[in-house]
């Protein structure tokens, strides 16, 4: 059962053929050893429900692990039900919604975060009896990973350390509140906290090269919206040369991100069109195409930004081979992301070319689709959010009102973030 709960993150990503392949197996060893009492039945079951094959299959991917994470929504439902006094079914069950909630990340479907609020609720009942269950503070944590809902969890964020004051995951995990908040000095603090103890394990366990450059990706944007150009500079440095990334799927996303950060939340437009690829070279870039479009949209961007078109244009390429790519991995919400971001770039580029109202609508469009799915757990928060890439060209024509509002819609998504505070002081300033 343990081996089989650990072939599969459906928070995260859907399952590798490999480890679907090492789920089954598990499970069928599960069933040939037995089990004497009817509840570890039932906790087999759940799981096994998992690593059932949809009937009839689903060709998708991510159809296919939305059925799954459905299954073992189901199944775990179930067993809390016959057990409402066991903790740990009920905190199972939790998350199990919350992991279905984000398989219904689309542009074509509302999120209402309903089934986040009723995780949550189970949670903080749960805790008036078990106030140091660290399962139920983790995913409490992801229930409440909202812009609507943080405020619930900003307690349990603060409190979490004290349960596990050297585990890599808990030291990170209260930083995916503090930056809903806009709390950057917690999001920096506890990331490099997060970060020391990654570094400090790392000799024994692999995976957590793959914490670390997570916590840094953080500790970036931390640094970035606080200003704090000295910390952030360093920071790049220390994900450039880390000598080991665990390839994880989140993995290769931070460390990309923190990079194209570095530059263009600075608007080093020149430096971003330049940005080195595929740093560090101790992770296997070719295999994460959602990482690779972040390097090619801050190249894209910053080079449109200093009017190099052409050089935009093939980079605007690049991030749409990723995406074509994403979309036969199955990993949908990634390749809506990625295909927004494209869409700034190829809007920059017709703006240059003095084509502006294509420019402006293609842009809206890109925002209105990046906003249309909330932020993934991997993420502090998008590589210079679309919707401030639009006021930045609205300001740029005189626009200001509607500039003002791009930039809002922003802070609606991510409150306190700094380029869009100062955009908007810089339209109103400008009128």
């Amino acid at each position: 059962w343990g081996v089989a709960m650990t072939s599969f993150q459906p928070l995260w990503h859907p399952a590798s053929d490999e480890d679907l392949a090492r789920g089954k197996r598990a499970i069928e060893q599960a069933l040939e050893i037995g089990a004497a009492a009817e509840r570890e039945r039932g906790y087999i079951d759940a799981v096994k429900a998992f690593f059932t094959d949809p009937d009839p299959a689903l060709e998708s991917r991510a159809d296919d692990h939305e059925a799954r994470v459905k299954a073992w929504k189901s199944a775990q439902r179930e067993l809390h039900k016959a057990h409402p006094d066991d903790v740990d079914a009920a905190a199972f069950y939790a998350l199990a919604e919350v992991c279905y909630a984000m398989t219904q990340f689309s542009p074509a479907r509302e999120h209402d975060y309903e089934r986040e609020r009723l995780a949550g609720a189970l949670l903080e009942k749960l805790l008036e009896d078990h106030p140091e269950h660290p399962g139920l503070f983790h995913y409490l944590i992801h229930a409440y990973d909202s812009t609507e809902l943080a405020h619930k969890a900003e307690t349990i964020a603060r409190e979490y350390d004290q349960l596990a004051p050297d585990s890599v995951h808990a030291l990170h995990m209260p930083s995916h509140i503090f930056v809903r908040l806009g709390y950057w000095e917690e999001t920096a603090e506890w990331n490099e906290r997060s970060a020391g103890a990654a570094r400090r394990i790392m000799h024994v366990d692999r995976q957590a090269s793959a914490h670390n450059v997570h916590a840094l990706d953080y500790m970036m944007y931390g640094y970035l919206q606080l200003d704090d150009e000295e910390s952030a500079g360093k920071t790049l440095d220390r994900v450039r040369n880390v000598e080991e990334i665990w390839p994880a799927h989140f993995a290769g996303y931070n460390a990309a991100a923190a990079q194209a950060r570095y530059y263009l939340e600075q608007h080093k437009w020149e430096e971003a069109a330049s940005m080195p690829l595929r740093l560090p070279e101790a992770f296997p870039w070719d295999d994460f195409p959602k990482a690779l479009a972040i390097f090619h949209y801050a190249r894209g961007l910053g080079a449109a930004r200093i009017g190099d078109v052409y050089r935009a244009d093939a980079e605007y390429e690049a991030i749409m081979e990723a995406v074509e790519a994403l979309r036969e991995a199955g990993e949908r919400y990634w390749a809506y992301m990625a295909e927004a971001l494209g869409q700034a770039v190829k809007a920059w580029t017709l703006y240059e070319r003095g084509e502006t109202e294509d420019a402006v609508a293609l842009l809206r469009k890109a925002a209105e689709l990046e906003d249309s799915m909330d932020k993934h757990p991997t993420t502090p928060g998008e590589v210079y959010p679309v919707w401030e890439v639009l006021g930045d060209l609205l300001v740029q024509l005189g626009r200001t009102d509607e500039a003002v509002e791009a930039y809002e819609a922003s802070l609606r998504r991510t409150p306190n973030r700094r380029n869009a505070v100062r955009g908007i002081e810089r339209a109103k300033g400008s009128e």
